[in-house]
């Protein structure tokens, strides 16, 4: 698990792994915010001795597997404590994965279930306040991708830059190199960024544009910023 710490706001990299699970939490000294709830967040947040009334919600990059994963043991488990609070989910538009996943558990829990549920969609240029942060989308560009099938389907994809008494951190999520980005990281007090390739030359040039970033171009984009991170390795 890495971790920084800032003068107002703390990230804790639960987990990063290409294909298998994201998980990042952003906090301040009173609550705490999920970005994206790939498998195993339960048991990443629970060995940290997390305080669960702190989690005011989640936020979601995109809909695949690996980001999203986690999110109804995660559901089941606040149902089981007894949570009151409402939890707020903020996807992109058109991310329908963890549209019919919350569905899915409301259809099943509904009758039993001790806090309300709140997913609300989000657009590049769009921001929204959660757990007094202000988390501001920026486009993404990702496409899925199959080995031995090559580049899928495009997917509703966004950025962050969650900002915090004026401290800035800048979350990448799955994306190709596009513009948006260069936006997103400026003069950040940190920037995730993804590097699932080692470098360059182990993807063609419409794999990092449209699917990943590779480790020398996000180490690029990071420096942009104060201080940087390389996430969701995997891919060597």
């Amino acid at each position: 698990m890495k971790s920084w710490c800032g003068k107002y706001l703390a990230v804790n990299i639960l987990y990063s792994k290409a294909g298998v699970a994201q998980q990042i939490m952003v906090s301040h000294d009173r609550d705490a915010i999920l970005v994206d709830a790939g498998d195993g967040v339960l048991r990443d947040l629970q060995s940290c001795d997390f305080k669960w009334d702190q989690l005011k919600g989640l936020v979601f990059t995109h809909g695949h597997f690996d980001h999203i994963g986690g999110l109804y043991s995660l559901l089941g488990f606040l149902r089981m404590i007894g949570r009151e609070q409402m939890l707020k989910i903020f996807v992109p538009k058109g991310c329908d994965e963890v549209k019919c996943m919350v569905n899915c558990f409301l259809q099943k829990y509904s009758t039993t279930l001790p806090f309300h549920i709140k997913v609300t969609d989000l657009e590049p240029g769009q921001s929204a306040d959660l757990a007094a942060m202000n988390i501001e989308a920026y486009a993404a560009v990702h496409f899925g991708s199959i080995k031995g099938a090559g580049i899928t389907n495009h997917l509703p994809a966004l950025c962050y830059r969650i900002t915090f008494k004026g401290e800035i951190i800048a979350i990448s999520g799955d994306t190709g190199s596009s513009a948006p980005l260069y936006d997103l990281v400026k003069e950040a007090d940190l920037a995730i960024i993804e590097a699932t390739f080692r470098n360059s030359n182990d993807a063609n040039e419409e794999y990092l544009k449209k699917v990943h970033l590779s480790e020398d171009i996000a180490k690029d984009i990071g420096k942009l910023a104060k201080e940087y991170i390389l996430v969701h390795k995997g891919r060597r």
